[in-house]
């Protein structure tokens, strides 16, 4: 879902509650449904929608810190008691300037050159199985939410090293674990065996240690190897709290590693 789609959803959404609400008879709202609705729409901006104006420079913080203010006070009023009139305030409020300062300038700045590039990076691929982790993935990086992009486009990568085990057989992969553990070479710090006999079998390998085994069976090389450890340190960034950011250009170049190295690769077709 593209933000300016999130956008009027959410935007919808507020209408509607407001309408419920001004339709109540009791001066205060204690009806749980309705309290559950304030309280979800306001938690959705806080985890959603926040953190994309705070990544789009022609929103200014002026704008964020209004609607910061007053998504934090319809989270307030979500408790028990409140007065009907103090909702209907806050939401007027809100909707009064939402679709100037919010929904105009995304729908304008669609078309911007990273969404472009995100939107567009998989199209071809779109029928491969991975596809339904890509364009989780993609859809997250529209959004703003590089991590979990990050993270996606990552399973999809293993997804297809893993099919690719699979169609150049388990036993061969096993023989190529012993002969890297033998190895006094490039090699030589590879000191695990596999008895793999099925694709579940693979989930308990350690992905730097797949890595290890796409060089040996002459999958990558070890530059593709370097390049695609450097994707997985990437990935291992975004899924564990740390303070390292994933920026625009880290995921760009994550993808087109992934792309170029990985699914336009001749050796991973399945």
């Amino acid at each position: 879902m593209s933000v300016v789609s999130a956008l009027k959803d959410i935007h919808k959404d507020l209408k509607r509650l407001k309408t419920d609400i001004a339709h109540e008879n009791s001066e205060r709202i204690n009806k749980n449904s309705l309290r559950t609705r304030a309280e979800g729409l306001a938690s959705l901006w806080f985890t959603n929608f926040q953190r994309i104006l705070n990544n789009n420079n022609f929103i200014s913080q002026d704008r964020i810190n209004y609607y910061h203010e007053n998504f934090t006070n319809l989270l307030k009023l979500s408790s028990p008691g409140n007065r009907k009139s103090s909702y209907l305030n806050i939401l007027n409020i809100i909707l009064s300037t939402f679709n100037n300062d919010l929904i105009i300038p995304f729908t304008v700045n669609q078309e911007m050159k990273e969404i472009n590039t995100f939107k567009n990076f998989f199209s071809e691929f779109s029928d491969i199985p991975e596809y339904d982790y890509l364009f989780e993935s993609i859809g997250c990086a529209e959004m703003g939410f590089y991590r979990a992009s990050t993270v996606l486009g990552w399973s999809a990568t293993v997804y297809r090293f893993h099919s690719t085990v699979e169609r150049v057989g388990f036993d061969r992969f096993n023989s190529m674990s012993i002969h890297l553990f033998n190895d006094n070479g490039r090699f030589n710090r590879f000191k695990k065996k596999f008895n793999i006999t099925n694709r579940n079998g693979l989930i308990d390998v350690f992905d730097n240690d797949l890595l290890w085994m796409l060089e040996g069976l002459q999958l990558i090389d070890p530059n593709e190897h370097t390049r695609l450890s450097g994707c997985f340190t990437l990935r291992c960034q975004a899924a564990h709290p740390c303070n390292a950011p994933i920026t625009e250009p880290n995921l760009l170049s994550f993808f087109s590693d992934i792309k170029e190295i990985v699914f336009k690769n001749a050796k991973f077709e399945i």
